[in-house]
């Protein structure tokens, strides 16, 4: 399947559709629109709208809203938060090559450049890739939140290719396993117990013992409730 088509679900009224879709759908949303006309904020605050998704598997994406006067430290945190944090690594941002500091705020990035990329931990490195799609102004004041993500993707059983994995083998870290392969997976009847890592849903799934956000954390990031998607 075309990765633009690949589904993923809006934050505010929970419908589902390809990325492709969505990218449309945000600006348009009843839902969405009902929500934000529902401040009492007096003032306008201006926000970036950007698509983020795995720079080698855009199957991972996530729409979100930043305001512009955040600076992408902000945007690193979320990223940790939402997809990534697993030991403390060091991360980056760059635009070919050429690393773009921390410290300088999305208005200030985005007078220059409009799509850069992200690593997230420079041994087993998970990177990303950001890109805006527009710009808003609101009367609600936020840093970030996320308008839509990407469905939990299906992988295959690396052995049947057939049946969908329920996760990784933490001994030898080589097989992605169905419920039925696991029962006769090697590292299971030699060491006679079942040690598997859940397939969780973010690019670095299984990477480095990653093992999914701490879900009351990132409740913050969603407008309504958390949608089962993890």
């Amino acid at each position: 399947m075309n990765d633009n088509l690949k589904p993923g679900i809006c934050s505010f009224c929970n419908e589902t559709m390809s990325k492709r879709k969505m990218m449309n759908h945000i600006n348009s949303c009843k839902a969405k629109l009902s929500y934000d006309s529902s401040s009492i904020e007096q003032n306008n605050y201006s926000y970036f709208t950007i698509l983020i998704e795995g720079r080698y598997n855009p199957s991972y994406w996530i729409i979100a809203e930043v305001s512009s006067i955040s600076s992408l430290k902000v945007i690193d945190q979320f990223l940790r938060d939402i997809w990534l944090e697993c030991c403390g690594h060091l991360s980056a941002f760059s635009k070919n090559r050429n690393k773009i500091s921390m410290n300088r705020r999305l208005y200030d990035v985005f007078s220059e450049i409009t799509d850069f990329e992200y690593e997230y931990d420079f041994g087993s490195t998970t990177d990303l890739k950001l890109k805006v799609l527009s710009k808003t102004d609101l009367n609600k004041k936020f840093n970030i939140r996320i308008l839509a993500m990407n469905l939990k993707p299906e992988i295959k059983c690396s052995v049947c290719q057939e049946k969908p994995a329920i996760g990784q083998c933490d001994i030898c870290f080589e097989e992605i396993l169905c419920e039925d392969c696991i029962k006769s997976h090697p590292c299971f009847e030699k060491e006679k117990e079942t040690l598997i890592s859940d397939i969780v849903n973010s690019p670095r799934s299984n990477v480095c013992g990653y093992m999914g956000p701490n879900k009351n954390l990132i409740k913050r990031f969603f407008p309504k409730d958390l949608p089962n998607i993890f």
